[in-house]
């Protein structure tokens, strides 16, 4: 079974194909969209021998494997793809094919708006965090040293290929750092999802169904979807899927990306905005507890009892939210969120300063 999802987008709309597999079925599925084969595969070195090796080799296609880990989400690796491409005689008739997780889809999808000036692309992520967030929406770009996201285009993808099998090659905790954009969709429109998450976590991938997976990862997606096809440059409604990123963001660039896996800091980041939601009276004792208790049911996760949360908040002050007024804050509420919240410095410092506390 698979659940096709329409994505509404400016540059033209596309589909999201989720179910099992997808990368199999690839060059079926092209023609069913009548998109041409891509030129070239992009990847890095822990998908490639898991799954892009033997699809290039399948396909015939050029293939780039590059160093994984968000510590390589930089402009270096863009200019590094760029040249692979140009060197390989990609043409802007011809397109690329990015099969990883949010990282490679985020800086290929940034690559690709770059290259002689916009070139297609598909997503076919592998990460459950990839497909039912980074993947999907168009957001494209990579880190500086200052600071995460902060290069970038909106250039979204021609197709999205979501391919659920491949969710068996991932480890524990790579899933659970999915299931915590899972658990921002949930509070953001499909309150139900909740109950999902946890399951996933208990069960394990071999334990729960092929199609609890789709159903997952499908309503996840339907609700960026939705939100994405009403703002898709983050002028108003799309800001609600920033949830729980404005604390997470600064958590991962105060370590070098080096101890959080994204949804991991997003986790943290989810409880931070409980915290305040209900400080700034905005969101219930209970509703703190609800979504506190969702994040922390994903299980472990790097601490940060050790961190200094003055050099923490400090990246604050760089997040690409940011305008006149000083950072847009998203925060909970009992039945969704409200966008442009006012936080001060000092307030973000005693918050992380109490989630260190336990």
């Amino acid at each position: 079974m698979t659940a096709n999802l329409d994505v509404k987008s400016g540059r033209g709309d596309y589909r999201t194909i989720v179910g099992p597999g997808g990368l199999e079925r690839l060059g079926e599925i092209l023609n069913g969209e009548n998109l041409a084969l891509p030129r070239s595969i992009v990847t890095d070195t822990t998908v490639g021998p898991l799954h892009g090796r033997k699809l290039a080799a399948a396909l015939g296609l050029d293939l780039l494997e590059l160093p994984g880990g968000e510590t390589n989400k930089t402009w270096a690796t863009v200019e590094r793809t760029c040249r692979h491409w140009l060197g390989n005689g990609l043409d802007r008739g011809g397109s690329a094919l990015a099969i990883g997780g949010g990282i490679i889809t985020d800086t290929v999808g940034f690559a690709a708006a770059t290259y002689l000036r916009g070139i297609a692309w598909i997503a076919a992520p592998t990460t459950l965090l990839g497909m039912v967030d980074a993947a999907v929406g168009g957001k494209t770009g990579v880190n500086l040293p200052e600071g995460k996201n902060l290069v970038g285009a909106f250039w979204p993808p021609r197709l999205v290929i979501a391919d659920t099998n491949t969710l068996s090659t991932l480890p524990a905790r790579e899933l659970r750092a999915g299931l915590a954009e899972v658990v921002k969709a949930a509070w953001i429109n499909d309150r139900s999802l909740l109950d999902l998450a946890p399951e996933a976590i208990e069960m394990g991938y071999d334990s729960m169904s092929p199609q609890a997976w789709e159903a997952l990862v499908a309503r996840s997606v339907a609700i960026k979807a939705e939100v994405v096809a009403e703002d898709e440059r983050e002028a108003g409604r799309r800001k609600a899927l920033n949830l729980g990123h404005t604390m997470g963001h600064a958590l991962e660039a105060a370590t070098r990306y080096e101890r959080f896996l994204h949804g991991e800091a997003v986790a943290w980041g989810l409880e931070a905005a409980a915290i305040l939601g209900r400080r700034h009276g905005l969101l219930s004792a209970d509703g703190e507890k609800e979504l506190r208790t969702a994040s922390r049911k994903l299980g472990e996760r790097p601490g940060i009892a050790d961190l200094d949360a003055g050099a923490v908040c400090s990246y604050i002050a760089v997040d690409k939210k940011r305008d006149a007024d000083g950072i847009a804050w998203v925060l909970p509420t009992d039945d969704g969120v409200v966008l442009d919240q006012r936080v001060e410095t000092a307030e973000a410092v005693e918050v992380l300063r109490e989630l260190q506390k336990g």
